[in-house]
């Protein structure tokens, strides 16, 4: 059976949520950035931020507390 037909077969709220599947559909196909290849992803990755070293401390110093801290007996 066609689409089309099986579409004219459905409620109206059924009609509305093919509609708003196609409109998904549609909104995650534009929104989709994929690298045709390797180095257009390298390029990609690379241009999504940078941390430095002073970035990086922050963490490095809160696992170190985190490693430290003792939860409580019961």
């Amino acid at each position: 059976m066609d689409s089309t037909l099986k579409y004219d077969l459905l409620g109206p709220l059924e009609k509305k949520e093919v509609q708003d599947f196609i409109d998904f559909l549609f909104s995650k196909k534009i929104s989709s950035h994929k690298p045709n290849s390797t180095d257009d992803y390298k390029k990609h990755l690379l241009s999504v931020s940078v941390w430095s070293k002073k970035d990086l401390k922050v963490f490095e110093e809160n696992k170190n507390l985190f490693d430290q801290w003792q939860p409580p007996v019961w």
